[in-house]
């Protein structure tokens, strides 16, 4: 298992931030912080354009980058080492840093953020290139080498790293104002808070239900995919709304083939509520253009029309295998596949509307208590606070950081 003292890691769309970026850059060491808190840290600080931790004791790697992967606004992660204030130094730490590789090719990289280093990053590239050749024998690529051996100049020394595992980029947590977002027990709403939420945005959640009617188990799986989102963005509400009346009057007194749609104008005029409820500024969906009937550009146009605040569809353009990818990276997939009914797969029709209108929908609906149905689900509000996210062990390690073979 690899273990290490030292993480550097480096960001991306902070460092274009004018006179606020130094309240962004305390956003992203206090969330470094948060998360590492429990692994033997001794610090984060924020030199430059990265952010170096330290450990009082060796940690392992796979561990902390699982968890640094859940900080938004991180592009990559690195494990280094401190190998001393000269060349010679590196040179020495090169066999134990390049013990047990075996690449067909490689190249050195430098980096230098001391300019008062007297020698330049291409100097520096090829002494430790040339005693990387003595020492192991390998074939030289600048264009596609098999392994980079990455060098940082700094004021307190050299460091050295070998790997480099991908970050979530993005913005800071808390950074990007509030929205509420509709969640269901599926794999596109986690997906789509998780896209929210890598621009800063904080959520809190709504679900939508037809219990007894459907599985109250589909609830605790509600319950524990708003606990793994939690993991990237801390304690959140879940408002659990009874939707099942308001479908069994769509039912009985509307066209078959507009059912989808009129839940869906129902959904949206209880989140909004919600979303007062939690100042949230937006609504978010899991939507994806003509996945399902109801998510042609027609239909999502006659659902939107009833709508008073923004409804943002993170998932617009993306297809189904984009959005499984990312699930499985956040680690709410396996959850979002168990077998259990919500209200979006119960009294479907067979042939439903895929060109609708406000007006029909609208005309559909004068057969309905708008205000009473939507005031009787608004009272039967289960609300809940997911204030113990998931253990870290549910959340995968990010690719490239499992240990070496």
């Amino acid at each position: 298992m690899e273990m290490v003292t030292k993480i550097l890691a480096t960001t991306n769309e902070v460092s274009l931030k004018g006179g606020n970026r130094k309240w962004f850059e305390q956003k992203i060491t206090d969330n470094v912080r948060n998360v590492l808190e429990d692994l033997h840290l001794e610090k984060v600080e924020r030199p430059a354009w990265r952010v170096l931790v330290s450990f009082s004791e060796p940690v392992p790697f796979r561990e902390a980058a699982r968890r640094m992967a859940t900080v938004f606004s991180i592009a990559s992660i690195m494990p280094v080492e401190n190998v001393g204030h000269t060349t010679d130094d590196v040179i020495a730490a090169l066999p134990s840093r390049l013990g047990g590789l075996a690449p067909s090719s490689f190249a050195v990289r430098c980096l230098r953020s001391d300019k008062t280093f007297p020698k330049t990053s291409i100097e520096l590239e090829r002494e430790i290139g040339a005693a990387v050749v003595d020492l192991k024998g390998w074939k030289v690529n600048l264009t596609q080498p098999d392994l980079t051996v990455h060098l940082l100049v700094d004021r307190d020394g050299f460091y050295l790293w070998t790997r480099r595992v991908a970050g979530p980029g993005g913005l800071p947590r808390g950074s990007g104002g509030k929205a509420t977002c509709m969640l269901s027990g599926g794999i596109d709403s986690p997906v789509a808070a998780y896209q929210m939420m890598k621009r800063g945005v904080r959520l809190d959640f709504v679900h939508f239900h037809s219990v007894p009617r459907t599985d109250p188990a589909s609830l605790e799986k509600t319950v524990d995919l708003a606990r793994i989102l939690a993991r990237y963005q801390g304690r959140c509400r879940l408002a659990m709304v009874p939707l099942l009346p308001i479908q069994e009057q769509i039912v009985a007194n509307c066209p078959a083939r507009l059912r989808v749609l009129l839940y869906r104008r129902f959904m949206v005029r209880i989140a909004q509520r919600v979303a007062s409820r939690f100042k949230g500024r937006a609504l978010v969906t899991g939507e994806s253009l003509g996945q399902v009937a109801s998510q042609t550009i027609e239909n999502l146009a006659a659902v939107q029309a009833i709508a008073r605040i923004p409804i943002i569809r993170p998932l617009i353009t993306l297809d189904k295998q984009e959005i499984i990818n990312t699930a499985r990276r956040l680690g709410s997939f396996e959850t979002s596949i168990l077998p259990h009914f919500d209200c979006c797969s119960f009294l479907v029709p067979e042939r439903p509307a895929t060109r609708s209108t406000h007006q029909e929908l609208s005309k559909a609906e004068e057969t309905l208590d708008i205000d009473s149905l939507v005031s009787e689900a608004i009272a039967g509000i289960e609300m809940i606070t997911i204030d113990q996210p998931v253990p870290w062990s549910e959340i995968p390690i990010p690719p490239g950081a499992e240990d070496p073979s």
